[in-house]
């Protein structure tokens, strides 16, 4: 990993420049960050593009402190549009360079189809034509830019991807000690992301990239390495309190485990914990209780989802008038903002936070069946070569019952979502350049090897 830090230190500086401009520069970052995104792509440096763009969907997510005149990364709020266009831009640009094509975006067409006619029923029709066309970019272009890099680069764009978010993420730890009003919201942890609960989809979404880029042997890192980024991801989870980033993680390890042994008896573990969820909620209570946990898990709001079920109740109550098809992208956030006084007094503060009613307030029942239907067309087809799905998405699908990120496309959590379905459905793998007997001894020449 520091390899990796060294190879991009100009970049870094690039990032650093960026960053400082925007903060402290005024105006000034307005101009010089589209330069930079033209630059790399005139230059073919596609790699970089990649990460500006997962950096600046990061620091968009940033809320500002509390009592702050003004929100320092504005800029990357401001900004952040430009991803998917540049994206675009420069695919259409080198588009022969791409080929073949990946196919991702095909299973969601007629997802998208449907949302596109949703928006004849929009509440504010150019913000969910917005949001579409976000929406169809970052779906169509993420695959593209994932599949050349892993044949342009191989390990070293898996690799720098890894340790690039990874290196995001130790700031943040970093921040917990030196900045904590920066690092911390309502005496939780969110790292340099928005809030701890969106810091938990991350984590998630990053172990189980860390995860599928090793058991594809797509990028190798030593024993100390992994041990820092497991460390860095176990700690932050924690510090976040985010029980549904936690239990996510758990699920995916426990099924991906499972899959290793049998991949039909770990269909029978999955049955059982759906059948037996309120036997097993009861015994995670008392498991909390016997070690002294309640104040930590937040034992009093669990039943309560955190104010949740007030928000699904009256998500439920308004989908009735949008069944079918929904009010397009947007839709659910142009419902939930103007009740948000009265439903703050019952006990919920933000939006749906469930991606399954904000799915069908957008789209209605059937973008429900054409995406979720995209999804298992997905797995099928994967699981001809390998059982992983059933752990991703049994994972996922926990975990976006308790957050909406699912329907939005300009946050931090897509992108790299977006990167593991492509994974899976190009399946993209590694040389086997390594044994796993021969671990230890590739450890330890890496540690003997000369710093570069």
């Amino acid at each position: 990993m520091i390899i990796a830090y060294k190879e991009h230190s100009q970049f870094i500086m690039i990032l650093v420049i960026m960053y400082v401009l925007g903060v402290w520069g005024g105006p000034l970052i307005y101009p010089v960050y589209p330069a930079f995104i033209f630059l790399f792509g005139i230059r073919q440096r596609y790699f970089e593009m990649f990460i500006v763009a997962v950096w600046t969907l990061m620091l968009a997510d940033y809320v500002p402190v509390d009592g702050a005149p003004y929100d320092d990364l504005q800029f990357a709020k401001d900004l952040k549009p430009l991803v998917p266009l540049a994206l675009f831009f420069f695919f259409i640009r080198d588009r022969f360079s791409f080929k073949p094509y990946p196919l991702v975006f095909l299973y969601f067409i007629p997802f998208i189809i449907i949302a596109i006619i949703g928006l004849t029923d929009s509440i504010n029709l150019q913000v969910g034509i917005q949001k579409s066309i976000s929406f169809i970019l970052m779906y169509l272009t993420v695959p593209f830019f994932v599949v050349y890099l892993h044949r342009k680069d191989g390990e070293r764009f898996w690799k720098a991807l890894i340790t690039f978010i990874i290196g995001m993420l130790t700031i943040g730890i970093v921040l917990r000690f030196v900045a904590p009003d920066i690092a911390m919201k309502v005496g939780r942890f969110k790292g340099v992301l928005g809030n701890p609960n969106g810091l938990g989809v991350f984590l998630n979404l990053t172990f189980i990239l860390w995860m599928i880029v090793r058991k594809f042997k797509m990028a190798h890192f030593t024993k100390k390495e992994n041990a820092y980024i497991l460390f860095v991801l176990l700690l932050s989870v924690i510090w976040t309190g985010s029980r549904n980033g936690m239990m996510s993680m758990f699920l995916f390890y426990v099924m991906f485990k499972l899959i290793q042994i049998n991949w039909f008896f770990a269909l029978v573990v999955l049955g059982a914990i759906l059948t037996f969820n309120d036997q097993i909620f009861d015994v995670f209570i008392g498991v909390i209780s016997f070690f002294g946990l309640e104040e930590f898990f937040r034992v009093d709001s669990i039943e309560e989802g955190s104010g949740r079920i007030v928000a699904w109740q009256f998500a439920w109550l308004k989908i009735q008038d949008f069944f079918f098809v929904g009010g397009g992208f947007g839709h659910d956030e142009h419902i939930m903002r103007p009740n948000y006084y009265w439903l703050s007094r019952l006990g919920h503060q933000g939006g749906v936070h469930n991606s399954y009613l904000s799915l069908w307030m957008d789209t209605g029942i059937l973008g429900i069946l054409a995406y979720f239907g995209a999804i298992i067309a997905i797995i099928g087809r994967v699981m001809r070569d390998n059982y992983i799905p059933i752990a991703i998405f049994t994972s996922l699908a926990f975990n976006i019952y308790f957050e909406s990120w699912l329907v939005a496309s300009l946050n931090p959590f897509t992108i790299i979502y977006l990167t593991i379905i492509t994974i899976l459905l190009s399946n993209l793998k590694g040389e086997d350049y390594i044994d796993d007997q021969l671990e230890t001894q590739y450890d330890q020449k890496t540690e003997q090897a000369p710093a570069l």
